[in-house]
């Protein structure tokens, strides 16, 4: 099958789109596929032009990078270029069998390039990537000009808290029926695989006997990592002695982060260690008991599903896309609330026989988030989105 993904937002930049699609791009290479990837990202700071590059893992990465103040993957003439590549490649007897574009919130060239996918005939799958909030008012205002939701395009989102706007936007047009055909949920693949990692158990680690609590996310209000240390506060309080946690990440709020730990007088039980690689996630994991996954707006949560493959249990806010992948009890505690995540905290810590349940069962479990499954369901709403052309 030939591939062509488009993507305003790809590699090096290290966001949760551009590492997914990334993955994906590699994975269905692996596969046997050709696989292509147009991106107005740059391959490096400050460059510029069209270039062609085929990387390692069989991807060939077609970029059209603009000198754009900020640095930012925009181009103005990214349709142009997008629809360029595509008649070059049916000019080469090479015709995509699918376009699939990734969207965030603000994604121009997947915006603007999708209409002439689609008068090209080839067959499109659009996957959102973002959660919308009130960006959904926008794009239905563009629909009601436009009329985007009749076109022929699979649409598909990371989670159905990213997929419910979609619908609600296309259900207007074409009911709620055709809707929930035209939606698809399509989750992002972890390697399982490499995160089923040997555990080391409490009293053998550094930390010593008590309950180790991580996270890794990005320092930054979206994420919610000042009301995780409350709750972390709030736990140590209720269960002295019980718990130890170590947070990874960078961003804006690292320093009123660490300013919160040293007022609060949480330095010996409460570790903020920055950016941690893979590899050093992995290091952690293995004498950890315990991911906390605070915010409420991600649309799916990898860092938290790749702990669970990892064997840690997941502490959740029932509202984020990462909960739709958890059951509350068997692989998680799901709460409504962040004084929900302190009692959770305490729960885990009071209640061993629990903890060593879900770390278990997580340990053991067989994923949907796992790559054979996901590229399973993409060739799906691959086949689903070549229907929709013909």
């Amino acid at each position: 099958m030939r591939i062509v993904h488009v993507s305003d937002s790809y590699l090096p930049l290290l966001g949760g789109i551009e590492t997914q699609v990334a993955r994906l791009a590699r994975r269905q290479a692996d596969a046997g596929h050709d696989v292509e990837v147009v991106t107005t990202t740059p391959g490096s700071a400050g460059a510029h032009g069209v270039t062609t590059e085929r990387g390692r893992d069989g991807v060939v990465v077609h970029r059209v990078a603009a000198r754009v103040p900020g640095g930012y993957p925009v181009h103005p003439r990214s349709t142009r270029h997008v629809v360029a590549r595509l008649r070059a490649l049916e000019a080469d007897g090479r015709r995509p069998d699918v376009v699939h574009l990734h969207m965030g919130v603000l994604a121009p060239t997947v915006e603007l390039a999708l209409r002439a996918v689609t008068r090209l005939r080839l067959p499109a799958l659009l996957t959102v990537h973002s959660v919308w909030g009130g960006w959904e008012r926008t794009f239905a205002a563009l629909d009601a000009a436009t009329r985007w939701s009749a076109w022929p395009v699979q649409w598909s989102a990371v989670s159905e808290l990213t997929a419910d706007p979609l619908r609600r936007v296309v259900g207007r047009r074409l009911g709620a029926t055709a809707a929930a055909e035209r939606v698809s949920v399509l989750g992002n693949g972890i390697d399982v695989e490499a995160w089923r990692l040997p555990r080391t158990e409490r009293g053998e680690r550094a930390e010593g006997q008590e309950v180790h609590v991580v996270s890794a996310t990005r320092f930054a209000p979206r994420k919610r990592v000042l009301p995780m240390l409350e709750a972390i506060s709030a736990a140590i309080g209720e269960a002295p002695g019980g718990l130890v946690a170590t947070i990874g990440g960078d961003g804006p709020q690292l320093a009123e982060a660490r300013r919160f730990v040293r007022e609060r007088g949480l330095a010996d039980q409460v570790r903020l260690v920055g950016r941690l690689s893979p590899t050093e996630l992995k290091r952690l994991y293995v004498r950890a008991d315990v991911f906390v996954a605070p915010a409420v707006q991600d649309a799916f949560g990898i860092a938290a599903l790749e702990a669970q493959a990892a064997g840690l249990a997941v502490v959740s806010r029932s509202q984020s896309g990462v909960a739709e992948r958890l059951v509350d009890g068997r692989d998680a505690l799901l709460v409504d609330d962040d004084a929900g995540l302190a009692g959770a905290l305490v729960r885990l810590v009071t209640e061993p026989a629990l903890l060593d349940s879900i770390i278990e069962h997580n340990r053991t479990a067989e994923l949907a988030t796992s790559w054979p499954r996901v590229l399973a369901d993409v060739d799906e709403a691959y086949a689903r989105a070549a229907t929709l052309a013909r």
